[in-house]
């Protein structure tokens, strides 16, 4: 076969095939092979990212510790106003007790006050916190029947990261303005332990 007659063949089984389809009829509501060019209404169904509202959310941080003689306590229940979806920020309320008794020496350690706390997280599961804590501060202490109370404000500047598990976060922070003279605790490094709700 020459390249002529190939070519017509294909040219008259491309008409066939053109011509022997189903013709659509326009606008007909009733037609099931109707094509959607041609129908009167369609429906585009679009999905946006739901929009973020302001809101508060409550919690704190509890933490307690005994060891060898010693008894540490903190209560600090907190109200977070959500600024954006990964950033909050709001005050607290701060009660710690610490205490340290043994043979020679007694210690007592009672504080109260304020905090305001910062919280951004990067991704879901991670939160970084910053909190100032501002407290009046009541310690006394006996050091072989020497007797010492002391009232003072104690300042404080918490630096934390913290794992987040749906309303529970558990870290640790370091406390920048720590002064072991006026800190209740032996270390600037603490655990934390937060709930939400």
């Amino acid at each position: 076969m020459n390249n002529k007659t190939i070519f017509t063949i294909l040219f008259i089984l491309t008409s066939f095939v053109t011509y022997s389809q189903k013709k659509v009829i326009p606008n007909n509501p009733n037609y099931q092979y109707q094509s959607g060019n041609d129908q009167n209404t369609q429906t585009t169904i679009i999905r946006q990212a739901p929009t973020f509202e302001p809101s508060w959310t409550f919690g704190g941080n509890f933490g307690f510790s005994f060891w060898n003689g010693g008894t540490d306590l903190l209560i600090a229940p907190r109200a977070y106003y959500h600024v954006s979806p990964r950033f909050w920020i709001g005050p607290g309320l701060i009660y710690n007790y610490s205490s340290y008794d043994t043979r020679n020496y007694d210690y007592s350690y009672n504080a109260f006050g304020g905090s305001l706390t910062g919280l951004y997280r990067p991704a879901p599961f991670v939160q970084l916190s910053a909190e100032f804590q501002e407290l009046y501060t009541d310690r006394s202490f006996e050091y072989l029947n020497t007797k010492s109370d002391d009232s003072y404000w104690n300042s404080a500047l918490y630096l934390g990261a913290s794992f987040v598990s749906g309303h529970f976060a558990f870290g640790f922070q370091y406390d920048v303005l720590y002064d072991e003279g006026k800190s209740p605790y032996s270390s600037a490094w603490t655990p934390v332990i937060s709930f939400y709700f």
